[in-house]
């Protein structure tokens, strides 16, 4: 539905733009204007204006210029819609469309209520005597009152209900605070979930503010350093990814992001300059963070703690993002210090320089296995050699393996000629004298069924907006071809903001080659025409099942313990079940 022309005036009247684009822009007050880096190009100089009397902006050099809904919409590449929508929450103003991001309407009320809980704590936190206190302590926390602004950092009051009666006074209702997550209901009272704490907002990749995490900074504390808000109807920690909605053009711009564990990881980075980076709230990466990342740069710098919990989640990223098209290196911090504990020990200028010191995926697989190399324990050799077999079957790049082969042979001192013979032994690669392979044979319709079945996914979506969205859902990042998967994201962005495809428009986004394979897509007709969509889906996702079969068995023939036994007898299970 449209949007009422005087619901948008009263939103561009209302809204405050330097407010606005400073969250994104770093801007200094110049006379009756405001100045910044103009984020629409390389800017050294500041040639950005904004002015609050005409609430408008203005680069001199670029030529970009417009008013808010036209930042927003070229910023977050949304549409006007979308920017309208934002700006709206921005400044308290309902705006009534049937739908926002896919996401139920319902939950706009929560929004709204949570961007009001924000606005008071950070009133809160620069007005108040507790204030005073919680900001000499961030103070001291190396946190200026720049970065306080940037990340909108709050102070939850002493008080059991303060934050519920500011809401109440809101004419919101108790039971959406409680939905929300930041009031509890005790008998007949209501008291507010975070007291007495530093509040730091959260947003999920649209930029919505969905949660807060609050942290104490009183020395007489016995509580728990951190409280988050507890999972909820927004509140999603895999629909997270801190700075992500804020710093987005950043990232476009400089076509790299780096992924922090947590969100101080991410403030710590922006007080080195580093404003590209983002976090996963420390938990393992999901679909819909890898598409959001995706979607703006191929280029991803994985830089987690560096004790075992950390080394494990960063090569399984390492797996997930390669797996899906994406260009990962990765760096660990050392072990016992965060970024924050980095910078206050050694200084902004260090960390940007471990930072330029990310390996590639493949090298910083190798060299984390290389560490539990003991040359005079067997079981560490072989264990060595298991991770890193393991690591080039996943690449299946020839190169690689040849290249890291011969290192291997260097680190293990041993001949190259009995390191390849044991590679192809326990790769599942066939030898190459062997001239019969009925069981390769056996393989193609196999591998030819997922593969029509994904097309036909990629046709289906392509032909109509509705089940674009549906199967973009669906299919999660189980994909057979990763150029496929990249097909079907620019897919689904096309119709975020079109509700009926042209190909001379759609064009302009893909490069010659996936031109040339939605052109061979579109013309194909077989079998899988007929099929439904539930049934395509499924049958790609069985294809992941199987592969994670394959690598399974290969885990027990090379180690078959119980619990390698356990895995594969569940996983085959599973995989029976689906084909049944």
């Amino acid at each position: 539905m449209a949007i009422p022309e005087a619901t948008i005036n009263k939103i561009k009247e209302e809204a405050d733009i330097v407010q606005v684009i400073g969250e994104f822009v770093k801007l200094e007050k110049k006379g009756n204007n405001y100045k910044g880096l103009c984020p629409f190009h390389q800017d050294n100089n500041p040639s950005l204006t904004v002015s609050p009397t005409k609430k408008i902006y203005t680069c001199f050099s670029c030529g970009a210029k417009g008013n808010i809904f036209t930042f927003l919409q070229n910023y977050h590449n949304i549409s006007f819609v979308e920017a309208v929508k934002f700006a709206g929450e921005k400044c308290g103003i309902d705006v009534n469309i049937d739908s926002y991001h896919n996401l139920n309407q319902n939950y706009e009320k929560f929004y709204n209520l949570l961007q009001t809980a924000t606005n008071f704590y950070e009133f809160f936190l620069k007005n108040s005597a507790e204030g005073k206190e919680a900001r000499e302590y961030l103070h001291k926390r190396k946190l200026n009152d720049e970065i306080i602004k940037r990340f909108r950092i709050g102070l939850a009051p002493k008080d059991n209900d303060l934050l519920y009666k500011s809401l109440l006074n809101e004419k919101y209702q108790p039971l959406d605070m409680i939905e929300a997550g930041v009031v509890r209901s005790y008998k007949d009272s209501y008291f507010d979930i975070f007291r007495n704490r530093i509040v730091f907002p959260l947003e999920d990749i649209n930029g919505h503010i969905v949660g807060f995490s609050g942290r104490i900074y009183s020395k007489k504390s016995d509580e728990p350093k951190y409280l988050n808000s507890s999972e909820n109807k927004i509140f999603k920690k895999g629909n997270l990814l801190f700075n992500f909605f804020r710093n987005i053009n950043d990232i476009r711009l400089k076509d790299k992001v780096y992924v922090f564990e947590g969100f101080m990881d991410v403030i710590a980075a922006s007080r080195a300059g580093i404003n590209n980076a983002v976090a996963t709230m420390g938990t393992a990466l999901t679909n819909e963070q890898i598409r959001a990342l995706s979607k703006v740069t191929k280029n991803v710098v994985i830089c987690y703690d560096g004790d075992a919990p950390g080394i494990e989640a960063a090569k399984k990223a390492i797996y997930l993002f390669t797996e899906t098209g994406l260009n990962p290196q990765a760096v660990l911090m050392p072990e016992g210090l965060d970024p924050d504990d980095f910078i206050n020990k050694f200084g902004k200028e260090k960390l940007l320089a471990l930072l330029n010191e990310a390996e590639s995926g493949i090298e910083f697989l190798y060299e984390v296995a290389k560490k539990k190399l003991n040359n005079e324990d067997l079981n560490s050799l072989q264990y060595f050699k298991t991770d890193v077999f393991q690591s080039l079957r996943f690449y299946r790049s020839n190169v690689l393996t040849e290249k890291f082969l011969e290192r291997m042979a260097g680190d293990l001192e041993v001949s190259i000629e009995s390191l390849q013979a044991d590679y192809r032994r326990t790769s599942g690669r066939p030898v190459l004298i062997r001239k019969k392979l009925p069981e390769k044979r056996k393989e193609k319709p196999v591998k030819l069924k997922y593969m029509g079945s994904e097309k036909q996914l990629i046709k289906i979506s392509y032909q109509n907006k509705d089940n674009c969205f549906k199967i973009y859902q669906a299919i999660g990042i189980d994909f057979v071809d990763s150029r496929n998967y990249v097909i079907l994201n620019k897919i689904y962005d096309f119709y975020q903001k079109n509700d009926i495809m042209n190909f001379d428009d759609f064009s302009q986004v893909l490069d010659e080659e996936e031109e040339q394979l939605i052109k061979e897509i579109l013309e194909t007709k077989d079998i899988f025409d007929k099929q439904s969509i539930d049934v395509l889906v499924k049958q790609v996702k069985d294809h992941t099942k199987e592969k994670l079969y394959e690598k399974i068995k290969n885990d027990y023939k090379k180690n078959p313990n119980e619990e390698n036994w356990r895995r594969l007898v569940s996983v085959k299970k599973e995989l029976t079940s689906l084909k049944e």
